[in-house]
């Protein structure tokens, strides 16, 4: 039997459609690929120069420098580290400061607070949002755009620490015996730690419709976290602290200076389970981050979008 024509003129309007969606897509993308490849570059050429000089900037200090420093810290933060203390003296944990380095977190968090509030609070803020949502794509997809862009601009962040510093590796003596290879899970774990940073940014963000207020809230909420795992660490009794605070799980110079370290999770009578401790501290950041982006996605794709002022 023929198609009626009401059933001719669906057919045709589901076509028209479909083409559109698909042709947006790209569209979408190249859009949101404009508004970000000049502040990934210019953040990764920032990363790749500082791990360089920093390379260079501790070959100048003396072989026992260090060691001397340890000396006199107060005896509860040597208690708090305890025999892995020694690792940081050597060659390998003065280089893997790199990727605790002020300046590395600045420039990694940033990315993230800059890019998780951009992609709901500030469309709407902009008053860009409400033209978006008028294009026939479904408005999840306005939100996983912006997040795998975000994705990928935190994996480069954390490779270029990983770059300046094999660069500064090959080109400063003091440290030419050292493998560049044995600190890329600092460079991992820092990855997940910018991942895990811009899901709790956007999730802010998804509920809000001022940019600038998910900015305040995370950066908040990780200078709690911070203080939490700073008592954790120099309290003796405080180490159900650790739990509190997803930051317990960044930490790339352990990971750098013992790979051979194992997690194990206690299952009473039955023994327990032991995990790499790289597997632990990178499978709880990325954990945290899908479950922070899924809440925005979910929020965002339900809540009604005001009018920008």
């Amino acid at each position: 039997m023929r198609n009626g024509p009401s059933e001719n003129l669906v057919e045709t309007t589901g076509t028209i459609v479909g083409r559109q969606f698909s042709s947006l897509h790209p569209a979408l993308w190249r859009w949101h690929w404009r508004r970000t490849w000049k502040g990934m570059l210019a953040s990764s050429l920032v990363l790749v120069i500082f791990a360089w000089v920093f390379i260079w900037a501790m070959s100048l200090l003396k072989a026992t420098a260090m060691a001397e420093i340890v000396e006199i810290l107060p005896e509860f933060i040597k208690r708090s580290f305890g025999e892995d203390l020694y690792l940081y003296t050597t060659k390998a944990g003065q280089v893997s400061i790199v990727f605790r380095h002020l300046v590395t977190l600045l420039v990694c968090l940033g990315w993230a607070l800059a890019k998780g509030s951009d992609c709901v609070s500030g469309e709407i803020s902009r008053g860009t949002m409400e033209h978006l949502l008028v294009l026939p794509l479904r408005r999840g997809t306005l939100l996983l755009v912006p997040t795998v862009l975000a994705t990928i601009g935190a994996a480069v962040l954390a490779l270029s620490v990983w770059v300046g510093l094999a660069l500064g590796l090959g080109t400063v003596e003091r440290f030419s015996d050292l493998s560049a290879w044995q600190f890329v899970p600092g460079a991992i774990n820092l990855f997940c730690l910018t991942f895990a940073m811009g899901g709790l940014t956007t999730l802010l963000s998804s509920m809000d419709h001022d940019r600038w207020r998910p900015i305040w809230l995370a950066t908040g909420i990780f200078i709690v976290e911070s203080i939490i795992a700073m008592v954790a660490y120099v309290w003796p009794s405080g180490w159900w602290l650790h739990w509190l605070t997803f930051l317990s799980v960044f930490e790339p110079q352990r990971l750098i200076l013992k790979p051979e370290a194992v997690w194990t999770l206690p299952l009473g009578p039955f023994g327990g389970i032991s995990w790499p401790l790289a597997v632990w501290y990178n499978s709880v950041l990325l954990l945290l981050g899908f479950i922070w982006y899924t809440a925005a996605w979910w929020i965002f794709v339900r809540r009604d979008i005001p009018v920008a002022q």
